[in-house]
């Protein structure tokens, strides 16, 4: 066997992992219906459980509101720029400084992409500001706009840890990956560093980060993802949970505390334009560490050839292979052998998920 084999190799099993997340109902907790004019809240902050920011996505010029847990609007802060395009999120560092994303972008074709740095809105004695830029591109886009079933550079998500801004996209090709990026949470003009990706199996429509830096969450309009246990800025090697919810045009989610949520959705086809609160304290907690290295899956021969074999405790349960790139390559249902001849050799992703359980691991095709 070659070097270069057998370093793949030694990676492979090295990095090899398994995430497993059981997939429960939620309702969060209607705390008020928003204002009329904040129909479209996007992005949502707090600095106190009774005052909230939050900010319109497109058709809505520069500007953040101010409200209580009663829907009523305290202020409004006017941002000085040229125009807003389709502000789509916002997030707090640990200074108490704002960082609003000027990044939606449906048709992946904005080569204008931009962040508004601000002081605490709280702190300011005038109801305009004039903001820092952050200006950035994607480091993998090429075309403006790609392929339609390449279109994964929309961003409607963020939020600050450390230094940085980690931003996801909300993929609207055939890949459901999210794609996560850092960037420095300095004015100027920077090419974003791809870090990691994820199969969210829907849209990323908002992002935040605990206070303690424990807990990730990744809304979508039907789903949170719960993420714990991880390293520092690696926050999809840890452990992983699926809540599911009623449909809603979910948009924006921010950690009150270091467990408690609350949630934003937009006014749409008769449903939403409410503010609500979720406490993620049981679900944070039944989390088990044992399911990380656990028996419900295991695959063999690793690496394998022409056929791979799984052996896992659902009883009912689909197969997907995925490149490493985000592109799913083949599908199965209830099969405990896959042919896997049509592959090239190199790496893949196996995603098993049943009613309640999603597992996913890597394997070598040789």
């Amino acid at each position: 066997m070659s070097k270069k084999i057998n370093f793949v190799l030694s990676a492979i099993y090295i990095l090899l992992f398994t995430f497993s997340s059981k997939a429960q109902n939620i309702n969060p907790l209607l705390i008020t219906p928003l204002p009329l004019t904040l129909m479209e809240s996007s992005g949502v902050e707090v600095n106190s459980s009774n005052s909230v920011w939050t900010h319109n996505d497109s058709g809505d010029s520069a500007r953040i509101f101010n409200i209580d847990t009663a829907g009523n609007i305290v202020r409004i802060v006017h941002l000085n720029v040229d125009t807003a395009f389709d502000c789509e999120e916002s997030t707090q560092d640990q200074y108490g400084n704002y960082y609003i994303g000027d990044f939606g972008n449906n048709q992946n074709d904005r080569t204008n992409l931009q962040i508004y740095k601000i002081p605490n809105p709280d702190s300011l004695s005038t109801d305009t500001v004039s903001p820092e830029m952050i200006y950035f591109s994607f480091p993998d886009q090429i075309l403006f706009p790609p392929p339609s079933s390449e279109k994964n550079f929309d961003c409607e998500a963020m939020f600050h840890w450390g230094d940085s801004l980690y931003l996801f996209s909300k993929n609207w090709g055939t890949s459901t990956w999210s794609k996560m990026y850092r960037l420095p949470d300095m004015p100027g003009n920077y090419v974003a560093e791809l870090v990691d990706s994820f199969n969210t199996g829907t849209w990323v429509t908002s992002a935040d980060i605990s206070p303690s830096g424990q807990t990730m969450v990744l809304l979508s309009e039907t789903r949170i993802w719960v993420f714990t246990n991880f390293a520092a800025g690696r926050f999809f090697d840890g452990d992983a949970q699926k809540l599911t919810m009623n449909y809603s045009q979910k948009e924006a989610i921010v950690f009150v505390n270091d467990s408690v949520v609350y949630i934003t959705d937009e006014y749409f086809l008769n449903l939403g334009g409410n503010l609500y609160s979720l406490n993620l304290t049981s679900w944070i907690n039944s989390i088990d560490n044992h399911l990380h290295n656990s028996n419900a899956i295991d695959i063999y021969p690793q690496p394998a050839s022409n056929e791979l074999n799984i052996d896992c405790t659902f009883s009912s349960y689909t197969t997907e292979i995925w490149s490493i790139s985000g592109t799913k390559l083949l599908n199965f249902r209830n099969t405990e052998k896959l042919d896997i001849t049509s592959l090239k050799p190199g790496c893949y992703i196996l995603r098993i998920e049943s009613e309640d359980f999603i597992v996913s691991t890597m394997f070598l095709k040789m």
